[in-house]
């Protein structure tokens, strides 16, 4: 049976999987311009120092089409508003991809909830503005592919790799209040097309139980609908990922230990260079009293010389 756990950030666990796994046709799936080429490195440092992690950077090659030059895209995954501070950090990103790798950055945001509370733009001077695509998708669009879905399974006609993400995404893009019976009806579609082949099929069926710890928690609920999708969820390779949760928090625990590591060493390094610069300034005090000592010797016997006795 497989394990019920409560995922806090399975919209995370979801695309950092997808996003590994199957790069490229998460790439076409969201429709983005250029040949996909490969994933960068996201993790970057700050100009003050501190480290950030962009959630996807992508190298592309013209397509002639969309696009007719090599350039990297920065590929946020949003569940909620974008609110300023987020965008002002997305900018970052931008200007440290843009500078390290020497090409230029397009920015898109896939938002799932809030678009029409969040900041579309971000500027530092008139003439350095953000502005980044956002992709989401509206209840009647979410309608629209699933009953293209079952229409397309009830009539046994091959599903396409969109089509399979459709049985991830669709759930992940659902309204909240939406989320439960769109998720059910997806996983049984999944269990009733025999088309998708391995192992493709495979990573729908993980996502497909993401999106089931998403929305029904550890309820028996979850449990039923995990049962039908045991084969997937327990296969060897999908067991590590799903253990995603756990590596993900010790992860942000690690990062905030080691944060306040160099936090405490700079503030040390500093207290150092401080009391170094104290000890060198006394050092310099008592080298310029020395030297006026002298000074004053010298003059008491040029005095003395003169009869003059102090």
């Amino acid at each position: 049976m497989p394990r019920v756990n409560r995922v806090h950030h399975v919209n995370d666990v979801t695309n950092v999987y997808f996003s590994n796994v199957i790069p490229k046709v998460l790439h076409r799936y969201f429709r983005l311009p250029g040949k996909f080429v490969r994933n960068y490195t996201t993790r970057i440092v700050k100009r003050d120092g501190s480290e950030g992690e962009m959630d996807w950077l992508i190298l592309v090659e013209p397509d002639g089409h969309r696009l007719f030059e090599k350039i990297l895209i920065n590929v946020e995954f949003q569940s909620s508003r974008v609110t300023k501070e987020k965008i002002k950090i997305i900018s970052e990103y931008k200007d440290y991809a843009k500078t390290y790798y020497g090409l230029p950055v397009l920015t898109v945001i896939i938002i799932t909830d809030g678009y029409e509370y969040s900041e579309v733009e971000y500027s530092r001077v008139d003439s350095d503005i953000l502005m980044p695509i956002f992709i989401r998708m509206d209840f009647d669009e979410i309608i629209e592919r699933l009953n293209n879905l079952e229409e397309k399974i009830l009539n046994h006609i091959e599903l396409s790799e969109d089509d399979g993400l459709d049985m991830v995404f669709l759930p992940m893009f659902a309204p909240k209040k939406e989320g439960k019976w769109i998720t059910e009806k997806v996983l049984h579609l999944f269990n009733m097309d025999k088309t998708l082949k391995k192992p493709f099929r495979g990573h729908v069926g993980y996502g497909i139980s993401l999106m089931v710890k998403k929305y029904f928690k550890s309820t028996s609920k979850a449990e039923e609908l995990l049962k039908m999708l045991e084969e997937k969820v327990n296969d060897s390779k999908l067991r590590i990922v799903a253990e995603f949760e756990e590596d993900y928090a010790r992860q942000v625990y690690e990062r905030k230990l080691a944060d306040m590591d160099k936090a405490i060493s700079d503030k040390n390094k500093a207290l150092a260079d401080r009391d170094k610069a104290l000890a060198e300034k006394d050092e310099e005090i008592k080298v310029m009293l020395e030297r006026k000592d002298d000074e004053i010797k010298v003059l008491k016997a040029r005095l003395e010389e003169n009869g003059i006795s102090y």
